[in-house]
């Protein structure tokens, strides 16, 4: 008897022989295009960003201080003015289907104290966001590698980020991608004074 017979098993339904089991692909991952915010999406980058501060670091502050800090900073008027703003170049990750997905900046003419080298040379890494249903897919990633490449066709040597002392996954980040902690400087939510470490990259 072959494996391929039917085994009559006493009148009963016959066993078959086994079947190939065959599973589904696993859907793609949409492609992640990063370039310059547009104006049109200056309220989906507010929403991003005060959807992940508060998902960050709202449980660190009372609601009052939160309320306050993002109404001055996650606004669709703030992020039209930084678009506008000479200074500070935004970037916006989108799908392939155009929804923004993260975002950050690059600003220029600031620094800390702890920063090493010519503060002339130096450039700040701000607001890395990327919306939380969206994490695990690289997206900050690709982000940090925007701002650093033009940080770089600037000329700028150190470009310096700072990261809430408690957020260790988002150093753990900074730090693979080669930039070291330097410093601490003090941020204020609303009128909570918390503590942020200050992280540069050699470029």
């Amino acid at each position: 008897m072959t494996t391929t017979d039917i085994i009559p098993n006493e009148g009963l339904v016959p066993i078959l022989p086994p079947q190939e089991v065959t599973t589904a692909a696993p859907k793609p991952v949409l492609d992640i295009i990063v370039g310059h915010a547009l104006a049109s999406e200056a309220a989906a980058i507010a929403k991003i960003g005060a959807d992940t501060f508060t998902a960050t670091f709202g449980f660190s502050v009372s609601a009052e201080d939160l309320a306050e800090f993002l109404a001055i900073t996650y606004v669709e008027s703030v992020v039209l003015a930084d678009l506008k703003d000479p200074s500070i170049e935004t970037w916006a990750a989108r799908d392939s289907a155009g929804k923004v997905l993260g975002m950050v900046q690059l600003v220029r003419g600031l620094t800390e104290p702890c920063v090493p080298g010519d503060p002339q040379h130096h450039a700040e890494l701000r607001r890395l966001y990327v919306d939380t249903s969206a994490h695990g897919r690289g997206i900050g990633s690709k982000l940090i590698a925007a701002v650093e490449k033009q940080a770089r066709a600037e000329g700028c040597k150190q470009l310096w980020l700072t990261v809430w002392e408690n957020n260790n996954g988002a150093e753990k980040l900074y730090l693979k991608l080669g930039y070291k902690r330097v410093g601490a400087t003090d941020f204020l939510t609303g009128g909570c004074v918390q503590t942020d470490y200050v992280l540069s990259k050699d470029l």
